[in-house]
């Protein structure tokens, strides 16, 4: 029988948008943690950004399961080659093949459509025509949970996807590559929270900040959010 994720923790290991005594770059990379697994989302752009990171929030990266990389841009998949140094063989889920993560010791597992990686961890396949990028999607005892990179293929269309995989969104997470506020207006229908960061850009912040003030999370390079969210 397969075991239900009941709860959630997101560490925002870095962010364009700095954190206290924490150091960050143009760049992004999350843990995500529930009671069975430890996912590495993305791994920002320089190692010693996420070393220092990784240590002062406390993470151990040898206890990390596996890996998922949105897209092969190097502000995305630079820190790889740290982790490559700590966990030779660490599998990670790409969207298309590129030998770089192999020749820091990583294993790759190139997903060429939705597919499940693991108990209620989703992929939605490679989407895109010039980037292939893929997202990942959460299946939760209650709530669902969509991660993204940059969203190259239009966060609408990326969560419109998770929607139609999973249902209802509770949170959609990462960078939204400075969307439109019609696809801000569709993100907000379909998900109960809303968190851009990395390439979003100020001024979709500042949209769904104005415009769906119960549904903003704010986050930078530190944050931890705890799932799901209870007011």
């Amino acid at each position: 029988m397969t075991e239900k994720i009941e709860s959630l923790k997101i560490t925002v290991i870095n962010d364009n948008e700095p954190g206290k005594n924490l150091k960050n770059d143009w760049g992004w990379s999350a843990l995500i943690e529930s009671q069975k697994w430890k996912i590495l989302f993305d791994a920002d752009t320089r190692n010693d950004v996420i070393e220092n990171n990784i240590k002062a929030l406390g993470i151990n990266v040898l206890e990390i399961n596996f890996a998922f990389l949105s897209h092969f841009h190097y502000d995305h998949y630079g820190g790889f080659e740290y982790i490559g140094r700590l966990r030779k063989g660490l599998k990670v889920y790409i969207p298309e093949r590129d030998r770089i993560l192999e020749s820091w010791g990583l294993e790759t597992i190139k997903v060429e459509k939705e597919a499940e990686l693991s108990d209620n961890v989703y992929s939605t396949g490679p989407l895109g025509t010039l980037i292939k990028e893929h997202a990942l999607v959460l299946k939760c005892d209650g709530f669902n949970v969509l991660v993204v990179g940059c969203s190259h293929p239009g966060i609408d269309k990326i969560a419109r996807k998770a929607y139609e995989m999973v249902g209802k969104i509770h949170l959609v997470i990462g960078g939204f590559h400075g969307p439109s506020k019609n696809q801000l207006d569709k993100l907000a229908m379909i998900s109960e929270y809303i968190s851009p960061a990395h390439c979003s850009g100020d001024d979709a912040k500042n949209y769904v900040r104005e415009n769906f003030k119960e549904k903003y999370l704010d986050v930078r390079t530190g944050s931890i959010i705890k799932l799901p969210i209870k007011l």
